[in-house]
Protein backbone atom coordinates (compact mmCIF):
# COMPACT_ATOMS: atom_id res chain seq x y z
CA UNK A 1 0.00 0.00 0.00
CA UNK A 2 1.49 3.20 -1.07
CA UNK A 3 2.05 5.80 1.39
CA UNK A 4 0.61 9.19 0.61
CA UNK A 5 3.05 12.08 1.32
CA UNK A 6 2.00 14.14 4.10
CA UNK A 7 0.67 17.62 3.47
CA UNK A 8 3.63 19.15 5.18
CA UNK A 9 6.16 17.50 2.91
CA UNK A 10 4.26 18.44 -0.23
CA UNK A 11 4.12 22.03 0.85
CA UNK A 12 7.90 22.03 1.39
CA UNK A 13 8.64 20.58 -2.04
CA UNK A 14 6.34 23.08 -3.64
CA UNK A 15 8.05 25.96 -1.92
CA UNK A 16 11.45 24.53 -2.80
CA UNK A 17 10.39 24.34 -6.43
CA UNK A 18 9.35 27.91 -6.30
CA UNK A 19 12.65 28.89 -4.70
CA UNK A 20 14.55 26.89 -7.28
CA UNK A 21 12.65 28.55 -10.05
CA UNK A 22 13.25 31.87 -8.48
CA UNK A 23 16.91 31.07 -8.08
CA UNK A 24 17.05 29.95 -11.64
CA UNK A 25 15.44 33.17 -12.77
CA UNK A 26 17.75 35.15 -10.61
CA UNK A 27 20.71 33.24 -12.00
CA UNK A 28 19.49 33.84 -15.51
CA UNK A 29 19.09 37.49 -14.66
CA UNK A 30 22.57 37.49 -13.23
CA UNK A 31 23.86 35.77 -16.38
CA UNK A 32 22.01 38.29 -18.48
CA UNK A 33 23.45 41.08 -16.40
CA UNK A 34 26.90 39.54 -16.69
CA UNK A 35 26.52 39.13 -20.39
CA UNK A 36 25.39 42.75 -20.70
CA UNK A 37 28.14 43.87 -18.36
CA UNK A 38 30.63 41.90 -20.38
CA UNK A 39 29.28 43.54 -23.50
CA UNK A 40 29.64 46.93 -21.92
CA UNK A 41 33.04 45.91 -20.65
CA UNK A 42 34.09 45.01 -24.15
CA UNK A 43 32.73 48.34 -25.38
CA UNK A 44 34.62 50.05 -22.63
CA UNK A 45 37.67 48.07 -23.45
CA UNK A 46 37.31 48.94 -27.10
CA UNK A 47 36.71 52.54 -26.17
CA UNK A 48 39.77 52.44 -23.93
CA UNK A 49 41.79 50.89 -26.72
CA UNK A 50 40.49 53.57 -29.08
CA UNK A 51 41.39 56.20 -26.52
CA UNK A 52 44.83 54.68 -26.19
CA UNK A 53 45.12 54.57 -29.98
CA UNK A 54 43.92 58.14 -30.18
CA UNK A 55 46.32 59.10 -27.43
CA UNK A 56 49.13 57.37 -29.24
CA UNK A 57 48.15 59.06 -32.52
CA UNK A 58 47.61 62.39 -30.74
CA UNK A 59 51.00 62.03 -29.15
CA UNK A 60 52.42 61.34 -32.57
CA UNK A 61 50.66 64.35 -34.00
CA UNK A 62 51.61 66.38 -30.97
CA UNK A 63 55.22 65.58 -31.61
CA UNK A 64 54.72 66.58 -35.27
CA UNK A 65 52.98 69.75 -34.15
CA UNK A 66 55.75 70.43 -31.70
CA UNK A 67 58.34 69.91 -34.38
CA UNK A 68 56.31 72.10 -36.79
CA UNK A 69 55.99 74.75 -34.11
CA UNK A 70 59.72 74.64 -33.49
CA UNK A 71 60.29 74.97 -37.25
CA UNK A 72 57.87 77.93 -37.36
CA UNK A 73 59.67 79.51 -34.42
CA UNK A 74 62.96 78.96 -36.21
CA UNK A 75 61.50 80.46 -39.38
CA UNK A 76 60.06 83.36 -37.38
CA UNK A 77 63.44 83.89 -35.77
CA UNK A 78 65.08 83.88 -39.22
CA UNK A 79 62.34 86.12 -40.60
CA UNK A 80 62.74 88.51 -37.67
CA UNK A 81 66.47 88.51 -38.25
CA UNK A 82 65.92 89.16 -41.99
CA UNK A 83 63.43 91.93 -41.15
CA UNK A 84 65.95 93.52 -38.84
CA UNK A 85 68.56 93.27 -41.58
CA UNK A 86 66.09 94.70 -44.11
CA UNK A 87 65.18 97.48 -41.69
CA UNK A 88 68.85 98.29 -41.24
CA UNK A 89 69.38 98.18 -44.99
CA UNK A 90 66.39 100.51 -45.55
CA UNK A 91 67.73 102.91 -42.93
CA UNK A 92 71.13 102.84 -44.62
CA UNK A 93 69.50 103.46 -48.01
CA UNK A 94 67.47 106.36 -46.57
CA UNK A 95 70.60 107.81 -45.00
CA UNK A 96 72.46 107.42 -48.30
CA UNK A 97 69.51 108.98 -50.17
CA UNK A 98 69.32 111.86 -47.71
CA UNK A 99 73.05 112.44 -48.07
CA UNK A 100 72.87 112.14 -51.87
CA UNK A 101 69.91 114.54 -51.98
CA UNK A 102 71.78 117.00 -49.78
CA UNK A 103 74.86 116.73 -51.98
CA UNK A 104 72.74 117.14 -55.13
CA UNK A 105 71.06 120.25 -53.71
CA UNK A 106 74.42 121.70 -52.72
CA UNK A 107 75.77 120.83 -56.17
CA UNK A 108 72.77 122.54 -57.82
CA UNK A 109 73.27 125.64 -55.69
CA UNK A 110 76.97 125.70 -56.52
CA UNK A 111 76.19 125.29 -60.22
CA UNK A 112 73.61 128.09 -60.11
CA UNK A 113 76.05 130.33 -58.24
CA UNK A 114 78.76 129.51 -60.77
CA UNK A 115 76.48 130.24 -63.72
CA UNK A 116 75.31 133.48 -62.10
CA UNK A 117 78.89 134.59 -61.49
CA UNK A 118 79.96 133.53 -64.97
CA UNK A 119 77.00 135.40 -66.45
CA UNK A 120 77.92 138.53 -64.52
CA UNK A 121 81.64 138.35 -65.27
CA UNK A 122 81.15 137.72 -69.00
CA UNK A 123 78.26 140.12 -69.55
CA UNK A 124 80.02 143.04 -67.85
CA UNK A 125 82.90 143.30 -70.39
CA UNK A 126 80.55 142.17 -73.19
CA UNK A 127 78.40 145.20 -72.43
CA UNK A 128 81.40 147.45 -73.12
CA UNK A 129 82.56 145.53 -76.23
CA UNK A 130 79.17 145.52 -77.96
CA UNK A 131 78.17 148.95 -76.67
CA UNK A 132 81.31 150.79 -77.80
CA UNK A 133 81.47 148.95 -81.14
CA UNK A 134 77.85 150.00 -81.74
CA UNK A 135 78.70 153.65 -80.95
CA UNK A 136 81.75 153.49 -83.24
CA UNK A 137 79.75 151.97 -86.09
CA UNK A 138 77.45 155.00 -86.05
CA UNK A 139 80.38 157.39 -86.45
CA UNK A 140 82.31 158.46 -89.54
CA UNK A 141 84.88 155.74 -90.14
CA UNK A 142 86.98 154.66 -93.11
CA UNK A 143 85.92 151.43 -94.83
CA UNK A 144 88.73 149.39 -93.25
CA UNK A 145 88.03 150.75 -89.76
CA UNK A 146 84.31 150.12 -90.18
CA UNK A 147 85.06 146.51 -91.17
CA UNK A 148 87.15 146.05 -88.01
CA UNK A 149 84.40 147.52 -85.83
CA UNK A 150 81.79 145.27 -87.43
CA UNK A 151 84.05 142.26 -86.83
CA UNK A 152 84.41 143.18 -83.14
CA UNK A 153 80.64 143.61 -82.81
CA UNK A 154 79.93 140.31 -84.59
CA UNK A 155 82.39 138.43 -82.36
CA UNK A 156 80.79 140.00 -79.29
CA UNK A 157 77.32 138.98 -80.42
CA UNK A 158 78.53 135.40 -81.01
CA UNK A 159 79.90 135.27 -77.48
CA UNK A 160 76.60 136.64 -76.21
CA UNK A 161 74.72 133.88 -78.03
CA UNK A 162 76.83 131.26 -76.24
CA UNK A 163 76.21 132.73 -72.79
CA UNK A 164 72.49 133.04 -73.57
CA UNK A 165 72.37 129.35 -74.51
CA UNK A 166 73.93 128.40 -71.19
CA UNK A 167 71.46 130.61 -69.31
CA UNK A 168 68.49 129.16 -71.21
CA UNK A 169 69.58 125.66 -70.16
CA UNK A 170 69.73 126.80 -66.53
CA UNK A 171 66.24 128.35 -66.79
CA UNK A 172 64.79 125.16 -68.26
CA UNK A 173 66.42 123.01 -65.56
CA UNK A 174 65.11 125.32 -62.82
CA UNK A 175 61.58 125.24 -64.29
CA UNK A 176 61.73 129.02 -64.70
CA UNK A 177 61.25 129.16 -68.46
CA UNK A 178 58.04 131.11 -69.10
CA UNK A 179 56.07 131.71 -72.29
CA UNK A 180 54.01 134.77 -73.15
CA UNK A 181 50.76 134.90 -75.09
CA UNK A 182 50.87 137.87 -77.45
CA UNK A 183 49.15 138.54 -80.75
CA UNK A 184 51.70 138.26 -83.55
CA UNK A 185 51.81 137.83 -87.30
CA UNK A 186 53.43 134.62 -88.48
CA UNK A 187 53.86 135.97 -92.01
CA UNK A 188 55.46 139.24 -90.87
CA UNK A 189 57.76 137.34 -88.51
CA UNK A 190 58.88 135.01 -91.31
CA UNK A 191 59.67 138.01 -93.54
CA UNK A 192 61.64 139.68 -90.76
CA UNK A 193 63.66 136.54 -89.98
CA UNK A 194 64.41 136.03 -93.66
CA UNK A 195 65.93 139.52 -93.84
CA UNK A 196 67.87 138.91 -90.62
CA UNK A 197 69.41 135.60 -91.76
CA UNK A 198 69.85 136.39 -95.45
CA UNK A 199 73.28 137.98 -94.93
CA UNK A 200 74.73 134.78 -93.41
CA UNK A 201 73.38 132.71 -96.30
CA UNK A 202 74.70 135.11 -98.95
CA UNK A 203 78.16 135.03 -97.37
CA UNK A 204 78.24 131.32 -98.25
CA UNK A 205 76.46 131.87 -101.59
CA UNK A 206 73.47 129.83 -100.45
CA UNK A 207 69.85 130.27 -101.47
CA UNK A 208 67.67 131.09 -98.46
CA UNK A 209 63.98 130.45 -99.15
CA UNK A 210 61.19 131.16 -96.65
CA UNK A 211 57.64 130.09 -97.62
CA UNK A 212 54.42 130.51 -95.68
CA UNK A 213 51.38 128.72 -97.15
CA UNK A 214 48.23 130.75 -97.77
CA UNK A 215 46.19 128.64 -95.36
CA UNK A 216 48.36 129.76 -92.39
CA UNK A 217 46.36 132.21 -90.20
CA UNK A 218 47.97 135.64 -90.21
CA UNK A 219 47.47 136.56 -86.53
CA UNK A 220 47.99 134.02 -83.76
CA UNK A 221 48.39 134.12 -79.99
CA UNK A 222 51.64 132.80 -78.55
CA UNK A 223 55.26 133.54 -77.71
CA UNK A 224 56.70 134.92 -80.93
CA UNK A 225 60.08 135.61 -79.25
CA UNK A 226 60.59 131.93 -78.42
CA UNK A 227 59.33 130.89 -81.86
CA UNK A 228 61.85 133.27 -83.45
CA UNK A 229 64.57 131.79 -81.23
CA UNK A 230 63.76 128.25 -82.40
CA UNK A 231 63.68 129.22 -86.10
CA UNK A 232 66.89 131.30 -85.87
CA UNK A 233 68.59 128.37 -84.11
CA UNK A 234 67.53 125.73 -86.66
CA UNK A 235 67.98 127.88 -89.78
CA UNK A 236 71.30 129.20 -88.44
CA UNK A 237 72.43 125.60 -87.89
CA UNK A 238 71.35 124.64 -91.41
CA UNK A 239 73.31 127.55 -92.92
CA UNK A 240 76.38 126.69 -90.81
CA UNK A 241 76.43 123.04 -91.95
CA UNK A 242 75.61 123.69 -95.64
CA UNK A 243 78.46 124.45 -98.03
CA UNK A 244 76.44 124.72 -101.25
CA UNK A 245 72.84 124.59 -102.38
CA UNK A 246 69.99 125.98 -100.30
CA UNK A 247 68.27 126.25 -96.97
CA UNK A 248 64.49 126.39 -97.02
CA UNK A 249 61.86 127.13 -94.34
CA UNK A 250 58.27 126.07 -95.03
CA UNK A 251 55.35 126.92 -92.74
CA UNK A 252 52.06 125.07 -93.15
CA UNK A 253 48.90 124.14 -91.22
CA UNK A 254 48.57 120.56 -89.98
CA UNK A 255 45.27 121.07 -88.13
CA UNK A 256 42.93 124.02 -88.51
CA UNK A 257 40.15 124.25 -85.93
CA UNK A 258 37.77 127.06 -85.01
CA UNK A 259 39.89 128.40 -82.13
CA UNK A 260 43.25 126.66 -82.59
CA UNK A 261 45.76 125.89 -85.32
CA UNK A 262 48.60 123.37 -85.32
CA UNK A 263 51.46 124.72 -87.42
CA UNK A 264 54.42 122.82 -88.83
CA UNK A 265 57.77 124.49 -89.52
CA UNK A 266 60.13 122.47 -91.72
CA UNK A 267 63.77 123.51 -92.27
CA UNK A 268 65.37 121.67 -95.21
CA UNK A 269 69.04 121.95 -96.18
CA UNK A 270 71.48 120.43 -98.65
CA UNK A 271 74.27 120.27 -96.08
CA UNK A 272 76.59 117.65 -94.68
CA UNK A 273 73.78 115.53 -93.24
CA UNK A 274 73.90 113.33 -90.17
CA UNK A 275 74.96 109.66 -90.07
CA UNK A 276 72.07 107.36 -89.11
CA UNK A 277 73.84 106.06 -85.99
CA UNK A 278 74.30 109.64 -84.74
CA UNK A 279 70.69 110.82 -85.12
CA UNK A 280 69.76 109.62 -81.64
CA UNK A 281 72.37 111.83 -79.98
CA UNK A 282 72.08 115.18 -81.73
CA UNK A 283 69.52 116.59 -79.26
CA UNK A 284 71.72 115.77 -76.27
CA UNK A 285 73.45 118.68 -74.58
CA UNK A 286 77.05 119.41 -75.53
CA UNK A 287 76.86 116.74 -78.26
CA UNK A 288 77.41 117.13 -81.97
CA UNK A 289 77.25 114.40 -84.56
CA UNK A 290 81.04 114.15 -84.95
CA UNK A 291 83.88 115.38 -82.73
CA UNK A 292 85.55 117.17 -85.64
CA UNK A 293 82.30 119.08 -86.31
CA UNK A 294 82.94 121.37 -83.34
CA UNK A 295 86.48 122.07 -84.49
CA UNK A 296 85.43 122.84 -88.07
CA UNK A 297 82.10 124.60 -87.58
CA UNK A 298 82.21 125.74 -83.96
CA UNK A 299 79.28 125.81 -81.56
CA UNK A 300 78.57 124.60 -78.05
CA UNK A 301 76.28 121.67 -78.83
CA UNK A 302 73.48 123.36 -76.86
CA UNK A 303 71.39 124.85 -79.66
CA UNK A 304 69.45 121.76 -80.74
CA UNK A 305 68.84 120.67 -77.15
CA UNK A 306 67.41 124.10 -76.29
CA UNK A 307 65.27 124.16 -79.45
CA UNK A 308 63.82 120.72 -78.68
CA UNK A 309 62.98 121.69 -75.10
CA UNK A 310 61.45 125.03 -76.12
CA UNK A 311 59.23 123.16 -78.59
CA UNK A 312 58.33 120.50 -76.02
CA UNK A 313 57.47 123.09 -73.34
CA UNK A 314 54.97 124.60 -75.80
CA UNK A 315 53.33 121.16 -76.27
CA UNK A 316 55.03 120.63 -79.61
CA UNK A 317 57.26 118.00 -81.24
CA UNK A 318 60.65 118.38 -82.96
CA UNK A 319 61.91 115.62 -85.27
CA UNK A 320 64.74 115.16 -87.74
CA UNK A 321 65.36 113.08 -90.85
CA UNK A 322 68.72 113.10 -92.57
CA UNK A 323 70.85 111.47 -95.23
CA UNK A 324 74.59 111.63 -94.70
CA UNK A 325 76.34 114.04 -97.11
CA UNK A 326 73.00 114.94 -98.76
CA UNK A 327 71.12 117.05 -96.24
CA UNK A 328 68.67 117.15 -93.34
CA UNK A 329 65.10 118.13 -92.53
CA UNK A 330 64.26 119.47 -89.08
CA UNK A 331 60.50 119.70 -88.52
CA UNK A 332 58.65 120.97 -85.50
CA UNK A 333 54.97 121.56 -84.79
CA UNK A 334 53.46 123.87 -82.16
CA UNK A 335 49.76 124.50 -81.41
CA UNK A 336 48.65 128.16 -81.30
CA UNK A 337 45.40 129.88 -80.44
CA UNK A 338 43.76 131.95 -83.15
CA UNK A 339 43.29 135.67 -82.62
CA UNK A 340 40.17 137.68 -83.39
CA UNK A 341 42.46 140.33 -84.89
CA UNK A 342 43.11 140.26 -88.61
CA UNK A 343 45.95 142.81 -88.58
CA UNK A 344 48.33 144.12 -85.95
CA UNK A 345 48.31 147.78 -85.02
CA UNK A 346 51.72 149.26 -85.82
CA UNK A 347 52.14 150.77 -82.34
CA UNK A 348 52.02 147.30 -80.82
CA UNK A 349 55.18 146.20 -82.55
CA UNK A 350 57.15 149.43 -82.91
CA UNK A 351 59.50 150.67 -80.22
CA UNK A 352 58.72 154.37 -79.72
CA UNK A 353 60.12 157.03 -77.43
CA UNK A 354 60.56 160.77 -77.55
CA UNK A 355 64.24 161.71 -77.19
CA UNK A 356 63.35 165.37 -76.63
CA UNK A 357 61.29 164.39 -73.57
CA UNK A 358 64.08 162.13 -72.32
CA UNK A 359 66.58 165.01 -72.50
CA UNK A 360 64.55 166.88 -69.85
CA UNK A 361 64.91 164.09 -67.27
CA UNK A 362 67.19 163.96 -64.24
CA UNK A 363 68.72 160.50 -64.34
CA UNK A 364 70.87 158.78 -61.70
CA UNK A 365 73.15 155.87 -62.66
CA UNK A 366 74.25 153.72 -59.71
CA UNK A 367 77.16 151.69 -61.16
CA UNK A 368 80.70 150.76 -60.06
CA UNK A 369 82.22 149.36 -63.26
CA UNK A 370 84.20 152.11 -65.01
CA UNK A 371 83.77 150.61 -68.50
CA UNK A 372 80.00 150.55 -68.07
CA UNK A 373 80.01 154.10 -66.69
CA UNK A 374 82.00 155.33 -69.71
CA UNK A 375 79.66 153.50 -72.07
CA UNK A 376 76.47 154.97 -70.55
CA UNK A 377 78.01 158.47 -70.41
CA UNK A 378 79.01 158.21 -74.07
CA UNK A 379 75.65 156.77 -75.09
CA UNK A 380 73.67 159.41 -73.18
CA UNK A 381 75.81 162.41 -74.15
CA UNK A 382 75.55 161.52 -77.84
CA UNK A 383 71.76 161.73 -77.40
CA UNK A 384 71.87 164.95 -75.31
CA UNK A 385 70.85 163.22 -72.08
CA UNK A 386 72.31 164.29 -68.73
CA UNK A 387 73.13 161.84 -65.98
CA UNK A 388 74.67 161.76 -62.49
CA UNK A 389 76.88 158.89 -61.28
CA UNK A 390 76.99 157.08 -57.92
CA UNK A 391 79.69 154.38 -57.58
CA UNK A 392 77.70 152.22 -55.12
CA UNK A 393 74.33 151.97 -53.42
CA UNK A 394 75.37 153.93 -50.34
CA UNK A 395 76.52 156.94 -52.40
CA UNK A 396 73.37 156.58 -54.49
CA UNK A 397 71.14 156.87 -51.40
CA UNK A 398 72.94 160.02 -50.27
CA UNK A 399 72.47 161.57 -53.72
CA UNK A 400 68.78 160.64 -53.70
CA UNK A 401 68.35 162.25 -50.25
CA UNK A 402 69.91 165.49 -51.56
CA UNK A 403 68.28 165.58 -55.03
CA UNK A 404 65.11 164.71 -56.87
CA UNK A 405 65.53 162.32 -59.80
CA UNK A 406 63.05 161.28 -62.45
CA UNK A 407 64.49 157.78 -62.73
CA UNK A 408 67.26 155.59 -61.27
CA UNK A 409 69.34 153.08 -63.26
CA UNK A 410 70.53 150.56 -60.67
CA UNK A 411 73.35 148.05 -61.06
CA UNK A 412 73.07 144.98 -58.81
CA UNK A 413 76.62 143.91 -57.93
CA UNK A 414 78.51 146.76 -56.23
CA UNK A 415 80.85 147.16 -53.24
CA UNK A 416 79.76 148.71 -49.89
CA UNK A 417 76.02 148.43 -50.72
CA UNK A 418 74.67 146.48 -53.68
CA UNK A 419 71.59 147.25 -55.75
CA UNK A 420 69.31 144.85 -53.85
CA UNK A 421 70.16 146.46 -50.51
CA UNK A 422 69.94 150.01 -51.88
CA UNK A 423 66.49 149.37 -53.42
CA UNK A 424 65.18 147.78 -50.22
CA UNK A 425 66.39 150.77 -48.18
CA UNK A 426 64.84 153.28 -50.61
CA UNK A 427 61.47 151.54 -50.66
CA UNK A 428 61.15 150.49 -47.01
CA UNK A 429 63.12 153.09 -45.04
CA UNK A 430 62.90 156.25 -47.16
CA UNK A 431 59.52 155.36 -48.70
CA UNK A 432 60.94 156.68 -51.98
CA UNK A 433 58.91 155.85 -55.08
CA UNK A 434 61.23 157.08 -57.82
CA UNK A 435 61.11 154.54 -60.71
CA UNK A 436 64.07 152.15 -60.69
CA UNK A 437 65.30 150.11 -63.64
CA UNK A 438 67.57 147.21 -62.71
CA UNK A 439 70.58 147.14 -65.03
CA UNK A 440 72.29 143.86 -64.31
CA UNK A 441 74.76 141.44 -65.80
CA UNK A 442 72.88 138.68 -63.99
CA UNK A 443 70.44 137.05 -66.36
CA UNK A 444 69.70 133.84 -64.46
CA UNK A 445 66.27 132.30 -64.00
CA UNK A 446 64.31 134.28 -61.44
CA UNK A 447 66.59 137.34 -61.46
CA UNK A 448 63.95 139.61 -63.01
CA UNK A 449 61.33 138.38 -60.53
CA UNK A 450 63.70 139.00 -57.62
CA UNK A 451 64.37 142.58 -58.74
CA UNK A 452 60.67 143.35 -59.21
CA UNK A 453 59.77 141.80 -55.85
CA UNK A 454 62.13 144.26 -54.12
CA UNK A 455 60.26 147.21 -55.59
CA UNK A 456 62.10 147.88 -58.83
CA UNK A 457 59.87 148.93 -61.72
CA UNK A 458 61.63 147.25 -64.63
CA UNK A 459 64.63 145.16 -65.59
CA UNK A 460 67.18 145.14 -68.42
CA UNK A 461 70.09 142.74 -68.75
CA UNK A 462 73.58 143.58 -69.98
CA UNK A 463 74.79 144.03 -72.68
CA UNK A 464 72.42 146.99 -72.78
CA UNK A 465 70.25 147.50 -75.84
CA UNK A 466 70.20 151.32 -76.08
CA UNK A 467 66.84 151.57 -77.84
CA UNK A 468 65.22 149.23 -75.33
CA UNK A 469 66.68 151.20 -72.41
CA UNK A 470 65.41 154.52 -73.81
CA UNK A 471 61.96 153.02 -74.31
CA UNK A 472 61.82 151.69 -70.75
CA UNK A 473 62.89 155.10 -69.38
CA UNK A 474 60.27 156.80 -71.54
CA UNK A 475 57.49 154.39 -70.47
CA UNK A 476 58.20 154.84 -66.75
CA UNK A 477 58.82 158.57 -66.43
CA UNK A 478 55.55 160.01 -67.79
CA UNK A 479 53.63 157.77 -65.40
CA UNK A 480 55.83 158.85 -62.49
CA UNK A 481 55.19 162.53 -63.22
CA UNK A 482 51.44 162.01 -63.54
CA UNK A 483 51.26 160.15 -60.22
CA UNK A 484 53.49 162.63 -58.38
CA UNK A 485 56.08 160.04 -57.52
CA UNK A 486 59.13 162.23 -58.04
Amino acid sequence: MTKTPSKKKERFISEENIDLQNTQKALLNILDDYSEEKYHSEDSQRALLNILDDYSEEKYHSEDSQRALLNILDDYSDEKKNMENTHSAVLNILEDYSEAKKNAEESTKLKEAFLANMSHEIRTPMNAIIGFSDILSKGKLAAKEMEHVQTIKSAGENLLTIINDILDISKIEAGMMTFEENAFSIKEMVKSLHIMLLGKAEEKKLKLIFKCEESVPNILLGDNTRLSQIIINLVGNAIKFTEKGKVELTVKVLENEEENALLEFAITDTGIGIPEDKLGHIFERFRQAESHTTRKYGGTGLGLSIAKQLVSLQKGILTVTSEFKKGSVFSFSIPYKKSAQTHLIAENIEMKYNMKELSKLKILLVEDNQLNIKLILSLFSSNNLTIQIAENGSIGIEKIKANEFDIILMDMEMPVMNGYEATTFLREELKNRTPIIAMTAHAMAGEKERCLSLGMNDYISKPINANLLFKKIYDLTPNSRQNGNK
